[in-house]
């Protein structure tokens, strides 16, 4: 039974503190690397880098590769760009690619130059590819065998390749110019028969992907086709990395968490942030956005309230009416976010699905008015401010479906992420427009109310 995390960082902290380094490099050989992740997230700075200095490189390189990325960019600018080139050396390229990009421009020259120049050229060329797409979660290890070889010239070709090459799901089948022609699973490599042409074993790829891609389509991909990796390929065809199933469990996470840093009107940078300055920036917008439509809220309060302080009992429903049209905004905005995301809701299918949500819109709205109806009246015993409580309700619910539903699909028109659609601007504008729209009726109805 492995020793427990809490105990064994204690142990660690110990070794530290008494400088006895040889029997922590010790103890640290024994862990797995998953263990050492965990620890090395809850050391300060310098007892991450004293930790990282006694492991072996390739042990140091696959515990920076899991660690979060401000962690990883802290160990970079404190690391020598010696040090720092061992490591990245005994890394997979995409987590290499991931390392340097944090370094500034003339660091990073630096630390390529002193990288062996097979690694320096696969490094150079992820750098090439922009953040958060497919070109950017590749890798450029893979088994890629000429389709005209034969099955014992393939197996000896692995083997050459065990080091390099970490996880090997399957081997990509190429031409003389390396453009990808097919696969083939190691199952049915192993076997076949040793003078078997792998042409004639050649399986079609599913499907690949592009460096241009978004990783939120990569992720969707994988997920709709059930992939555990798949090859990425230029504009001509021709093989250039692959992308395994643990990169797209991160960009699920990372993406998750974005979306959900954003529903509540957080910048996903500020929760990485290393001072209060930056942490505050990534939050403020939203909280000075939140206290301008509180305020705009009041000034519409305030025009009305002639209205109010003749037929005091409206303001009674003031928090109803805000309270409703923010949660059904947010329920609506959340559905439609995540068929965005997921690639339930198709681009042709859009129309469909809005009149669809005004249409349910209409239901629910007719059901909280007539609710709103019978209660106000037995309550209050007043049929006419009941008539204008629950048109109110109807009119709420109609436009906060709708513009939950609609605001996600034009934020991703235009290119933003359609997770803001669930925050405070949604709730803000639906508190603004509530407020409206039930003074507007009380108004236009105020006969009722004498």
């Amino acid at each position: 039974m492995s020793e427990p995390v809490s105990s064994l960082r204690e142990r660690l902290e110990a070794l530290l503190t008494a400088g006895r380094e040889a029997e922590l490099a010790a103890l640290l050989a024994e862990q797995p690397s998953e263990e050492l992740e965990e620890i090395f997230t809850e050391l300060d700075s310098d007892e991450r880098q004293a930790v990282l200095r006694l492991l072996e490189p390739a042990a140091a390189a696959e515990v920076l590769g899991g660690v979060e990325e401000d962690i990883q960019e802290e160990i970079a600018d404190a690391l020598s760009e010696q040090e720092l080139a061992e490591l990245v050396e005994a890394m997979d390229s995409d987590e290499a690619a991931d390392t340097i990009r944090h370094l500034e421009p003339a660091e990073q020259e630096r630390v390529l130059d002193l990288l062996p120049a097979d690694t320096e050229s696969e490094v150079r060329g992820l750098l090439q590819h922009e953040e958060d797409t497919a070109g950017d979660l590749m890798m450029a290890e893979l088994a890629a065998i000429n389709e005209n070889a034969l099955v014992a010239e393939a197996i000896e070709e692995l083997r050459a390749k065990a080091d390099e090459i970490r996880q090997l799901y399957s081997i990509y089948l190429i031409d003389g110019e390396r453009r990808l022609r097919g696969q083939l699973g190691l199952r049915e490599l192993v076997i076949a028969r040793p003078g078997m042409p792998l042409k004639a074993l050649m399986e079609p790829v599913p499907v690949t992907l592009t460096p241009e891609m978004d990783q939120e389509e990569v992720a969707a991909i994988f997920r709709k086709y059930d992939l555990v990796s798949a090859p990425v390929v230029d504009a001509a065809g021709v093989l250039v990395g692959r992308i395994t199933a643990d990169d797209v469990m991160d960009v699920l996470a990372e993406e998750a968490w974005e979306d959900a840093s954003r529903f509540a009107g957080v910048d996903n940078l500020s929760t990485r942030a290393r001072n209060l300055f930056a942490a505050s920036a990534g939050r403020l917008p939203w909280l000075v956005l939140g206290l301008g439509g509180g305020l705009l809220s009041a000034r519409i309060l305030a025009h009305y309230q002639l209205a109010l302080s003749e037929v005091i009992t409206l303001a009674f429903f003031v928090p109803v009416i805000t309270a409703l049209g923010g949660n059904i905004g947010i329920q609506s905005s959340t559905l439609v976010v995540r068929g965005l995301a997921t690639g339930e809701i198709k681009p042709h299918a859009l129309p469909l699905r809005l009149l669809r949500e005004l249409g349910i819109s209409l239901f629910n709205g007719l059901i909280i008015g007539l609710i709103s109806f019978l209660v106000v009246w037995l309550w209050l015993g007043n049929p006419g401010l009941a008539t204008v409580v629950s048109l109110s309700m109807l009119s709420v619910v109609i436009w906060a479906t709708t513009t939950g539903a609609l605001v996600p699909v034009l934020l991703e028109r235009f290119g933003l992420d359609p997770a803001y659609a669930t925050g405070p601007f949604v709730t803000t504008t639906n508190d603004i427009v509530d407020l409206t729209l039930y003074m507007l009726v009380a108004r236009a109805l105020r006969f009722l109310l004498v």
